[in-house]
């Protein structure tokens, strides 16, 4: 999910060039061809992803894969890219190796075999990891397909949609007013019996209105989710725009149709200031809602399930690293990205959404309260910034949960507090280092599900390249 850099190396080579690179056919004008990468090296801790230092940790994800939730592990991710331009086209290649680092997937490949000690086989090779494929059909009529990241509210709160699926679409800008429309085949399954099981398909469309300082954007999306038997439609409205010297975003979104023979009702909502006082400190508070479910036993599905919860990268809440938004699924429920404990009551159960297709519908929801600031620290050395937050974070009903501490109690709705510190030292243009410490302090909910009240850290030092 990492950002395009912002500094490249910029070539114009000849049509003829273009052409034998299968890049488009002959035409009158050159195009323009840059080269970029990044390089990523993350050393990194965890400990406690189950609460509980009496027993080891079983395994959990990252991006990289498969790896101890209670230890250590050194992750890369390496990219290279490459940009061809033109009058009215464009196109964007990626290729990433993103992987917990060993001997095996580092020095070789094994093939060979489908898996060794149980894990499957990783190897070394790049893949294309993102594309982007662009045409202008008009001034305000871009064609665009490929699976490069697109998102309906990152900007916010991320409650509903942002990662890199396929995707077919178009997107266009007109004076004040821009808009876009996609077709997101999220899952495409192969299966016998039926053409589409195993499907899920996305359809969405957002207008972004830009009036003075602010922009509006309503969203829609109909979410096709064959996989889980289940027709959603989502429907809601993104701000963002300033008032004074304050920076406001806010987002309310909303989720209406069926699960199975269930019907399903529920939403989610956001809102956050920032008031920038100075280079140094830049506090903000925000608040990040979604609906959980009472009874699960019931007809109605009320969890709120996004198509992928993309918390951990959005606007003033977002941290890449934070404990939050790994995969916590002991307890918390959170998974990869998501800042909702979506996956609490069983991956499926009853769910129409979240990463994989796993949150479950019958989720407790989550209420968090965050405080944070962030800023230069000029004054300690130059070229060092940081950002640090506290999140407050409650169930928003616990109907669905379990009291292991106290069997037949009701599960305190207190699940805990996360704090998160980032310092970054940018060398230059070109090489900076990160190191993010944040923990998560269980509260009485999440210590009354697992019979134990240990905090889980992470511990991430990032080496990063840019070019």
């Amino acid at each position: 999910m990492s950002a395009k850099p912002m500094s490249f190396k910029k070539l114009t080579l000849s049509t003829a060039i273009l052409a034998s690179l299968g890049l488009g056919a002959a035409q009158s004008n050159a195009a323009e061809i840059e080269f970029f990468g990044t390089a990523k090296v993350k050393p990194t801790y965890y400990s406690n992803f189950d609460f509980d230092n009496q027993k080891e940790d079983g395994i959990t994800l990252n991006e990289g894969g498969v790896v101890s939730g209670n230890g250590a592990h050194t992750r890369a991710e390496t990219r290279l890219g490459w940009k061809a331009v033109g009058d009215d086209w464009s196109v964007k290649m990626i290729t990433e190796s993103d992987q917990i680092l060993t001997k095996d997937n580092v020095d070789r490949s094994f093939y060979t075999t489908a898996e060794k000690n149980g894990l499957p086989n990783a190897g070394g090779e790049f893949g294309i990891e993102r594309a982007e494929l662009l045409y202008s059909l008009a001034p305000a009529v871009q064609l665009q397909a490929g699976w490069d990241l697109r998102y309906l509210d990152l900007q916010s709160g991320g409650l509903l949609y942002g990662d890199d699926h396929p995707f077919v679409g178009l997107r266009g800008k007109s004076n004040n007013t821009s808009y876009e429309v996609l077709y997101i085949p999220i899952n495409n399954a192969v299966k016998t019996g039926s053409s589409e099981a195993g499907d899920w398909r996305v359809y969405s469309a957002k207008v972004s209105q830009k009036i003075a300082d602010w922009t509006l954007s309503p969203i829609l999306a109909y979410s096709d989710n064959v996989d889980r038997y289940a027709d959603v439609t989502y429907f809601g409205l993104e701000g963002f725009g300033k008032i004074g010297g304050a920076n406001l975003s806010f987002e309310v979104i909303g989720a209406d149709g069926t699960v199975g023979e269930r019907d399903l009702s529920s939403a989610a909502a956001y809102a956050g200031i920032e008031l920038p006082v100075n280079d140094s400190f830049s506090p903000y508070v925000a608040v990040r809602y979604t609906q959980g479910d009472s009874d699960a036993t019931d007809n109605k599905v009320e969890g709120f399930n996004g198509i992928t919860d993309i918390g951990r990268f959005s606007g003033l809440m977002g941290m890449d690293g934070n404990i939050l938004g790994e995969n916590l699924s002991t307890g918390y429920g959170a998974t990869l990205y998501a800042y909702s404990p979506e996956r609490t009551g069983g991956a499926g159960v009853q769910g129409y959404g979240g990463i994989g297709n796993g949150a479950s519908g019958i989720n407790p929801g989550s209420q968090i309260l965050a405080f944070g600031t962030k800023g230069a620290l000029a004054s300690v050395a130059p070229n060092l910034s940081y950002k640090a937050q506290l999140f407050m974070i409650w169930f928003d009903e616990t109907g669905n949960l379990v009291n292991a501490k106290n069997p037949g109690q009701k599960v305190d709705d207190y699940a805990g507090t996360t704090v998160d510190l980032q310092l970054k030292y940018a060398f230059n243009l070109n090489f900076s280092m990160d190191y993010i410490l944040s923990t998560f302090v269980p509260g009485d909910g999440i210590q009354d599900q697992t019979n134990s009240n240990d905090s889980a850290y992470v511990n991430t030092l990032s080496m990063n390249w840019t070019y």
